[in-house]
This record gives structure tokens, sequence and C-alpha cells, in this order.
């Protein structure tokens, strides 16, 4: 039989913020990754939809080499992820007999999965949808006969691929491999996903001082950063003596990172964004909030930690949080903005210093003295 694969890879990625294709997943990108899972004797073609940016997407394509894969751009991707599937679909063999359909996203599926769903195609003639399915679940990639492509090109999109399928005859075919279900649609996403595969969420220091470097942080910045990392990490030695753990590795890395983007408009989310992009989602997310906790927010974890450093360290030095108070309400009189705002982050700031003293005897004072 002569199977094809169709890659979706044109979304805008909205709730990651930053292009899903491209993120690293381990040594290569979540589209090199997803191509790699049609490398099997038994697919014959690889089809990638690209639409947003697609210039970067194809340009990352081209690095496949590979003369099975080829890339069809869809110019209504602005329409939803089915306009892609019709695209995808236009671009196969009149003599294929079913084509793999998996969004770029589902890149960490192991490809005994895939080997396991084409068995099970074969052994059913092609005449049914194939889905991996595990505990009970159904995941990608499904492989859905070629008699349901002209079908595919009338349907008027409702409810999806999914809208499309769910009256038509198919087996399932149970598969260990929990990747089936996951997604990149967010960055917590992202990192269960690095997680599944074993791979780091996180810089260690190595890393953190290659993006100081490679993202040039002036010397000014990187000794604040140095200096929230120290408060951050005195901090979590004392909650450690009271029994709170954090992972101080991960807190290590948003210290010294969560200005990495400070010459930048909303440098908290550009910093993120940038620190996504490398392939770390959990600093990415400490390193967006660490300018503005959500509201409500209680817990004493590495986001409290950085947040409190953060604080307490005015440029290079170490200052109470009371000074910085009155130096803020000095600086912002004139502008009642700007003053509510950091009026705000410092009363949230003050509120958590009070919770670790009343519930851990943590004397910020005293810390201030030692660090």
């Amino acid at each position: 039989m002569k199977i094809a694969m169709i890659i979706l890879s044109a979304g805008y990625s909205e709730r990651m913020s930053v292009l899903k294709p491209l993120l690293p997943v381990g040594e290569q990108s979540a589209l090199l990754r997803a191509v790699g899972l049609g490398k099997t004797e038994k697919v014959h073609i690889i089809s990638v939809v690209t639409g947003f940016r697609h210039e970067d997407v194809e340009a990352e394509l081209y690095r496949c080499q590979s003369k099975n894969v080829r890339h069809i751009y869809n110019a209504g991707f602005s329409e939803g992820m089915f306009s892609s599937v019709k695209a995808g679909i236009h671009s196969l063999p009149h003599d294929v007999d079913g084509f793999l359909l998996l969004p770029v996203d589902h890149c960490a599926v192991r490809p005994e999965t895939v080997e396991k769903v084409i068995a099970a195609f074969i052994l059913a003639k092609g005449r049914t949808i194939v889905y991996p399915i595990t505990d009970g679940h159904r995941g990608h990639p499904p492989l859905i006969p070629r008699v349901f492509i002209e079908g595919i090109r009338d349907y008027d999109g409702t409810g999806g691929m999914q809208g499309f399928l769910k009256p038509y005859p198919f087996d399932e075919v149970e598969v260990n491999d929990p990747a089936i279900l996951m997604d990149m649609d967010t960055p917590d996403d992202y990192a269960a996903l690095l997680t599944q595969l074993g791979l780091p969420t996180y810089p260690d220091a190595d890393s953190c001082r290659q993006l100081m470097v490679k993202y040039e942080m002036p010397e000014k910045t990187l000794r604040h950063s140095y200096l929230v990392e120290r408060l951050a990490l005195k901090l979590a030695g004392l909650l450690a003596e009271k029994g709170v753990a954090v992972n101080t590795d991960l807190l290590s890395s948003a210290c010294l990172l969560h200005d990495i983007a400070r010459a930048q408009p909303e440098h908290a989310a550009a910093g993120a964004k940038l620190l996504l992009r490398e392939g770390w989602p959990d600093t990415a997310r400490l390193v967006a909030l660490h300018m503005d906790l959500p509201d409500g927010y209680e817990a004493v974890d590495e986001l409290t930690l950085l947040y409190i450093a953060d604080k307490l360290a005015r440029k290079d030095k170490p200052v109470p949080l009371e000074d910085t108070i009155a130096e803020i309400n000095s600086r912002y009189a004139d502008n009642p903005e700007a003053l509510a705002a950091a009026q705000k982050r410092m009363t949230r700031a003050q509120s958590l210093a009070d919770t670790l003293g009343r519930r851990y005897a943590v004397d910020l004072d005293n810390l201030l003295e030692n660090v």
C-alpha cells in the first residue's frame, strides 16, 4: 500500500505566542521531528501544509533534504485547520491508499506508534479509518483511507475533521504512547511534552551564561540578575529549613534571565517569548510573570521567590522593601498611573514578605544584611 503523511503547520500559534513549528524539541525543531515520523519505508510522501509565516517554516523544511518531503502553502490558513487539511489532500498523488494526519505540535508521537497504525490499516485492507488510542482516548495521527478525499473536499468544515469523520467506520489500535494526546498549544503543554520525552524545560548554569552572552545582556543588568539570584537562593535555603522545597535550579535560571529582554518594551513578555524560542518553557513562564503576579497568587514557590527577590534588588544593591516603596512614591509623584502600578507591585511583594515572616519566620532584614 502507498501511504502519505500530511503535517499541518499553518496556524498562528496564538496561545503559544511564538511559532510552534520552530520550537526546539531536543536537537531539532518540532517541524523536523514531525517530518522524521514519516521517514519510514511505509510512508511514501510527506506533505507539509504551511500558512502563517510560511517563509520561515519552509526555510526550516529545506533542512530535511529529503526527496519525499514537499510543502504546500495554504493561502486560506486564516480560515482554520480544516482549510489546511483540504490544501494537504490536494497535494496527494492519485495512487495513495491513505494518509496519516498529524498536526505539527504532536511531534512527540513515537515512531513505533506510526508503524502500528499503518500495520492496522494494511490489515483492514485500507477500508476504515485507523486511530491510535491510549487509556481509552483517541489521539494522533489517524490514518484515513483515500476514499474519503473527495468527501473532505466537498465538506463545509462543520466540526472540522472530527465532524467529517464521525459517521464513518473505524478501527482503533492500542499503543503505549501518551504523546498521541499531547500538543503544544500553550507553554505548559510544551513543558509537559518535553518532560514526556525526558528533555529539560529550563537551562542549566552554563546554558544561562551562553544566553546572557548571546543576547548581550548589559553589565548593569547582569549585576542585578546575579544579585536577584543570590537573594532568591538565600530565601529558598531558609524555606528548605522549614520543610518547603522549591526547584533551585529552575529558580536560578529564572533569576539570571528574568531581565534578558530588559531593553525591550514589555520586557517580561518579550523575555518569555525569547526563552520559549530557545526551548525553555518553564523558565519562560516565570519570566513572563516576574513583574506582575496573577491576582490572588499566594503559593510559596519559584515564582514567589523570584518576585520578592527582584523587588529587594534595586539595580545591584539589596534594599529593604520599605525603602523602595518610599523611593517609588517620590519618583512617580507626578505620574499617577505609573505610581499606582508600582505601588501595586510593591504591595504584593510586602504582602508575600509578611506571609513568609508569619508562616516561616523568614527575616528579610537579616537576609539583606547577609547577602
